[in-house]
């Protein structure tokens, strides 16, 4: 394997440019999550998101996902360079810190609602595990998920949400007061600030803007976990939410997690069922978008290097490459 700081030296000399050229007919979809204005932290800081949106207005034809999707059903070849920039969750420092950057560059974008989160019914659970760890002072060196032991290791909150990952839904909705429990901390009932979420109202403003609101289930469970008696319930909620709020118009999906393991044909069939027109993954294996219903997604986020390979289509052409070629 080509060491990351060649590629990412043969990119900035001209690599980065080639390779946009050679996958302009291939869309590119980035996955973002959260935003802030704090030099300190980790998501995507409002500085360096100003310059990425910058660079996509300039080197490509940015449109929303649903623009995308009507490209693909009505059988026709999008633009070249054709990027989506989609944002999962809703959470409200989309709202506060990248929806101005997006505006004042005309970018539109596509944000992925979890609708029980937008309704402050709950708040997401693998952001519970993040205020948990960062409240409860130090850490046992194993706790107990669903009954059964885990040792946290070096990287505690990996090892806990990979772990409520693979339980069922109900365990992965009990998990986090289970672990507050152990931990010595009162979970809140609803989001602290920093996790909290955009309100419906705010919605309104950003679509009647450009961006494009699809859905995110209502729970935001692992899909695959879940009695498939319940799917139906669980998807259909979200998108008669959304258009009881936002009113009925076509809208794409997002999967949860969005891994190979979280989409099974019931769930693909749920959320066709649902009226979606499309879903997107998590992830990018360098397969080409031949399946509207899991479109594979490249993350991005404040580090130059993932942000440029994905754009440019490195990425893409590297993973296509593993797979067994180019063609």
């Amino acid at each position: 394997m080509i060491p990351s700081a060649w590629v990412d030296f043969a990119g900035r000399w001209g690599g980065y440019a080639l390779a946009r050229q050679y996958t302009r007919n291939h869309p590119r979809i980035l996955m973002y999550h959260r935003f802030t204005g704090d030099a300190s932290a980790d998501p995507a800081m409002a500085d360096v998101f100003e310059k990425q949106v910058r660079h996509l207005a300039k080197h490509f034809n940015a449109m929303t996902l649903g623009e995308l999707l009507a490209y693909f059903h009505a059988g026709e070849r999008p633009p070249p360079h054709t990027v989506v920039m989609t944002v999962d969750d809703g959470h409200r420092d989309f709202f506060e810190f990248a929806w101005p950057i997006l505006r004042r560059h005309n970018v539109p974008a596509t944000l992925f609602a979890a609708t029980g989160f937008i309704d402050r019914e709950l708040w997401l659970w693998p952001d519970q595990v993040t205020w948990l760890l960062g409240q409860c002072g130090t850490l046992p060196e194993r706790v107990q998920i669903a009954g059964a032991p885990l040792e946290l290791g070096d990287t505690p909150w990996q090892a806990i949400v990979d772990r409520i990952l693979a339980v069922s839904d109900d365990n992965r909705l009990r998990a986090p007061l289970e672990l507050g429990e152990q931990l010595g901390c009162d979970l809140p009932s609803e989001a602290p600030e920093g996790y909290a979420p955009v309100t419906w109202d705010e919605l309104r403003v950003l679509e009647a803007s450009g961006i494009e609101i699809g859905g995110h289930t209502h729970t935001h469970p692992s899909l695959a976990r879940m009695p498939e008696i319940r799917l139906p319930e669980e998807i259909h909620r979200c998108r008669e939410r959304l258009d009881s709020e936002l009113g009925m118009r076509p809208r794409p999906f997002c999967y949860p997690n969005g891994q190979p393991g979280d989409v099974t044909p019931a769930v693909r069939a749920a959320v066709k069922d649902a009226g979606f027109t499309g879903a997107v993954m998590a992830y990018a294996d360098g397969a080409r978008h031949e399946d509207v219903y899991q479109l594979r997604r490249h993350s991005s986020s404040s580090n130059p290097f993932q942000f440029y390979k994905a754009s440019s289509g490195v990425e893409w052409l590297g993973r296509r490459w593993r797979r067994g070629g180019l063609s």
